[in-house]
């Protein structure tokens, strides 16, 4: 397990760091007291955890956190603080956790046993995340699109749980308000699925596209869901969902608390 530290304060960090390596000392530990290094640090390795001071000079803890989700969308952020009033924020940035100063070895373990994005063995061949933000994994690895919606293609796809979608509805969710040409508009779509085909042929795995006439659908056996396993109610995949679902996508809002059992 890879974990960052990030404060301002040298002391804070060193009595953090002590407390870390306390609960988990098999664990690899990094530190930053500026907002740039921790950047830099998540750049060039895969963080798996992140405890952040709310308050430093040059950039507040709530905003660095937005980088680095943007570097790592599934890291875990752990707010340190010594004021309640950050929690909200925390919240709406999907922080994993709020720890009060001085924390304690057992606010860490209670964390680190509650993450947002659970830490464990690698998943392999293809699998895809829809708690909370959509992510798509090959080999533990993070899938790279080459356009945005061409990911919200297989994102509504992977919702529909391989019912076939056509064409205007596929462009009725793409594009919501936009009153542009329709043919245009599935001309576009056409670009998209084809760009979503490319990309996951690199990884072997576009085989999960089922094309027909006028038909776009996922074979559901080909990968491995959240989604989908926590239908069968798996115990622990639900403990892990905490009320969001594609929460990048808007048209996803109306399936938040649907797996609340």
């Amino acid at each position: 397990m890879n974990i960052l530290i990030v404060d301002d304060e040298l002391p804070a960090i060193r009595n953090l760091e002590r407390v870390v390596k306390e609960v988990e000392p098999n664990a690899c530990v990094y530190t930053a007291d500026e907002y740039s290094k921790a950047i830099s640090l998540c750049d060039s390795v895969k963080m798996d955890v992140v405890f952040m001071d709310v308050e430093m000079p040059g950039m507040d803890g709530i905003s660095l956190a937005g980088k680095l989700k943007a570097i790592q969308p599934v890291i875990n952020i752990i707010m340190t603080t010594a004021y309640e009033k950050y929690s909200l924020d925390a919240f709406k940035i999907y922080a994993s956790g709020y720890l009060l100063k001085p924390v304690t070895a057992a606010h860490v373990r209670e964390a680190l046993d509650n993450l947002r994005n659970p830490i464990g063995a690698t998943r392999q061949g293809l699998y895809i995340q829809c708690f909370g933000h959509f992510e798509v994994f090959y080999d533990g690895e993070i899938v790279q699109f080459g356009r945005s919606r061409a990911k919200e293609v297989l994102a509504y796809l992977v919702d529909r749980k391989g019912a076939a979608v056509n064409n205007a509805e596929m462009c009725a969710v793409l594009f919501e308000d936009d009153e542009s040409d329709p043919v245009k508009q599935r001309n576009y779509f056409h670009h998209l699925y084809n760009n979503l085909q490319s990309t996951l042929e690199k990884y072997g795995c576009d085989d999960i596209l089922v094309k027909g006439y006028n038909s776009y659908s996922v074979a559901t056996e080909k990968f491995q869901c959240d989604y989908y396993e926590a239908l069968k109610k798996d115990s622990q995949v639900l403990k892990n969902y905490m009320g969001e679902y594609m929460s990048q996508y808007s048209w996803a809002e109306g399936r938040i608390g649907i797996y609340e059992y």
